[in-house]
């Protein structure tokens, strides 16, 4: 399924533009990622009955995809429309399907760094203004402005680093752009996002192992000083204690540099299809 939010963003303009604001729309994009790399991404589309065509053909095209879950018919008033479940196994399957807002020359899409510790991505979409502004200028049309609405969500499973998210609520968590002014201040919107995803079970075994070597310098360390000053024995542990203390030091920078020093990405770190 391509282009997903670029569909969406696309009809929601030419439907409003058709219909010279007849009536008012109001759309969501909510996009959750696990900590284990699970996606799933939720559409809702409501119009009018005025625009009930356009969606539905909308949600005609957009549950041809091999990823949509579920479809259920949701309303609000004298508006109707679609909630539409996309659910994508890895943010690897999730780039890949080349959704929209990515690589058209101003955002880089998905970046993805991997690690031991951590994945680490950037997201770095954009939208951009219709060129057609001059319907900016109709009084009739700014009136009806208010009664579109828009918006990107993203629930992330840790709290986000970097961001210029327009709002951001649950402890960092969850990042909410209004989309919706592309359309009613004609005005480019850029959402960036940088993340980490982390490794609990190789946290556990890097700190298990430290544990281990620390425990195996002292267990050495006892042991020299009970068997008889300058043998071979003594040597020999103590030689044994130097060696975890060695690897434990090693283990402990190691972890701290990684864990320390600033993720940089490039462009070899791009998984979004070029466009």
């Amino acid at each position: 399924m391509k282009k997903d939010f670029v569909k969406i963003f696309a009809a929601v303009f030419m439907t409003f533009i058709s219909v010279i604001c007849a009536g008012c729309f109001q759309g969501k994009s909510d996009l959750t990622i696990g900590d284990d790399g699970k996606v799933t991404l939720h559409n809702e589309l409501m119009g009018v009955p005025l625009m009930s065509e356009p969606i539905e053909g909308l949600k005609n095209d957009m549950e041809r995809s091999q990823y949509v879950k579920e479809i259920t018919p949701i309303a609000n008033g004298n508006m109707s429309g679609y909630r539409i479940t996309m659910q994508y196994e890895t943010i690897q399957q999730f780039a890949a399907q080349e959704i929209g807002l990515f690589r058209d020359g101003k955002g880089k899409g998905i970046q993805q760094r991997k690690g031991w510790f951590f994945d680490a991505y950037n997201f770095d979409f954009a939208v951009d203004a219709p060129e057609e502004g001059a319907y900016l200028d109709n009084p009739f049309v700014q009136s009806m402005m208010p009664q579109i609405s828009y918006e990107l969500v993203i629930n992330l499973p840790y709290a986000v680093e970097k961001t210029n998210a327009h709002n951001i609520s649950n402890e960092g968590k969850t990042l909410t752009w209004n989309l919706s002014s592309a359309i009613t201040s004609g005005k480019n919107i850029s959402m960036q996002s940088q993340f980490r995803i982390w490794h609990k079970d190789k946290i556990l075994l890097t700190i298990t192992v430290i544990i281990l070597l620390l425990t195996g310098a002292i267990y050495f360390s006892r042991k020299s000083k009970k068997c008889e000053e300058g043998s071979f024995e003594a040597a020999k542990n103590v030689k044994l204690m130097q060696i975890c203390m060695a690897l434990a030091a090693a283990a402990i920078s190691a972890s701290a540099f990684v864990l320390l020093d600033p993720v940089t990405f490039t462009t070899a770190d791009i998984i979004t299809p070029a466009r």
